[in-house]
């Protein structure tokens, strides 16, 4: 059974997500961005994509491996290659889960 005041915490977790959400679209929809700004922000999400990628792929154990030996780096390559390659995504995730799978497979 679930209790009431966990219903509580779900609708007021709920009523802050949506308002911190809405209030920043409804105000970016009333001001008129600076195009500098606007071409700027284009780059965000392939910054916070980075910022989550690279620290994995260049430490995974938490130190800097070596790249001769770290196969997350390697896996990561061939990945960024296959992507400029064909310009398709999920050909490179195919590719570079597939990668990984072999790579891990091979190792072991």
């Amino acid at each position: 059974m679930i209790r009431p005041w966990y219903l509580v915490l779900i609708l007021g977790m709920a009523a802050v997500t949506y308002a911190t959400r809405y209030g920043f679209f409804g105000i970016a929809r009333q001001v008129e961005l600076h195009p500098l700004l606007k071409r700027a922000l284009e780059y965000v999400p392939v910054s916070i994509l980075a910022a989550l990628v690279f620290p994995s792929v260049l430490a995974p154990s938490g130190e800097l491996a070596s790249p001769v030996t770290n196969v997350y780096l390697w896996c990561a390559a061939i990945t960024t290659v296959v992507l400029l390659l064909t310009r398709r995504g999920w050909v490179a995730i195919v590719v570079g889960v597939g990668s990984m799978v072999a790579f891990r497979f091979l190792g072991n």
